[in-house]
């Protein structure tokens, strides 16, 4: 994203994922047998990890295992899709100051940090529209200005997704990404008594959630047996989140694990 101000990119640190979401989901499925397994009780939430905005992210999300390939690029350009919802519905629920906030300390949208990605894939990139986006937020356009350049955002994301010609089985192991970014934020901003302790992770949770369930839908409305398999897993999510600018949460988000790893479960019935 282009910044009105120059920011310092943050890579978060990895650890392991791989494996325990597929559990979690069965041993919701079949608790005598597979045992209690919950990937969100493991994820670091410390708000130490949180010394300034920029940072926050990284107590949450910090080395959740992601996908390869194809699905990897959607996942990248999930990261812009998330920050740019978030920002959006702060900016048109009235939480203008909070969208900038938001906006200036996010780590998730930093244009060159796609770029290669981009040259890769040979996809037309979106310099222009996010351009014109951060300019609306920045500026103070109407509402109605800021609809336009987040749809024309999201319309240049979408020729992007398709430069690398994913597969049906790549798309969905994407959107298992999300979700399980999403419930890493989710635990890492979280406290286990609902109090959210870090609002940008609960934030990013928020923006990647709604990521997952728009790329489900795309496929459910395409006529996707298996995007609505997924939307079956992620219904009901959305009351994890009863506002962007809420200081509290729910006390049990461990079905965005189990959803993970059925959406896992589902990617991998695919053909590749």
């Amino acid at each position: 994203m282009t910044s009105p101000k120059t920011l310092r990119n943050v890579t978060p640190r990895r650890w392991t994922l791989a494996g325990t979401v597929a559990a979690t989901a069965l041993a919701a499925a079949h608790p005598v047998v597979v045992g209690a397994v919950s990937v969100a009780s493991t994820l670091p939430g410390s708000a130490a990890h949180a010394s300034e905005g920029g940072e926050a992210g990284e107590s949450g999300e910090a080395g959740v295992e992601l996908s390869e390939g194809p699905s990897a690029f959607l996942t990248q350009l999930g990261y812009f899709e998330g920050t740019y919802r978030i920002i959006a519905q702060l900016y048109l629920d009235g939480e203008r100051d909070l969208a900038r906030a938001h906006m200036e300390e996010s780590h998730h949208a930093f244009y060159e940090d796609i770029e290669a990605a981009l040259a890769g894939y040979d996809a037309p990139g979106f310099r222009a529209e996010d351009a014109a986006f951060v300019a609306a937020v920045r500026d103070g356009a109407e509402d109605a200005e800021l609809r336009a350049a987040f749809e024309a955002l999201l319309t240049a994301l979408a020729r992007n997704a398709a430069a690398p010609g994913a597969s049906l089985r790549d798309r969905l192991m994407s959107i298992k990404d999300m979700v399980a970014l999403a419930a890493a934020d989710y635990a890492g901003g979280v406290a286990g008594d609902g109090a959210v302790d870090i609002a940008i992770e609960y934030r990013d949770s928020w923006g990647f959630y709604n990521v997952a369930r728009a790329r489900a839908q795309a496929l459910a409305d395409a006529g996707e047996q298996a995007g609505r398999d997924v939307l079956e897993q992620l219904d009901g999510l959305e009351a994890l989140y009863p506002g962007l600018a809420s200081d509290t949460a729910a006390t049990d988000a461990s079905q965005l694990s189990v959803a993970t790893g059925w959406i896992e479960i589902i990617a991998l019935r695919q053909g590749v």
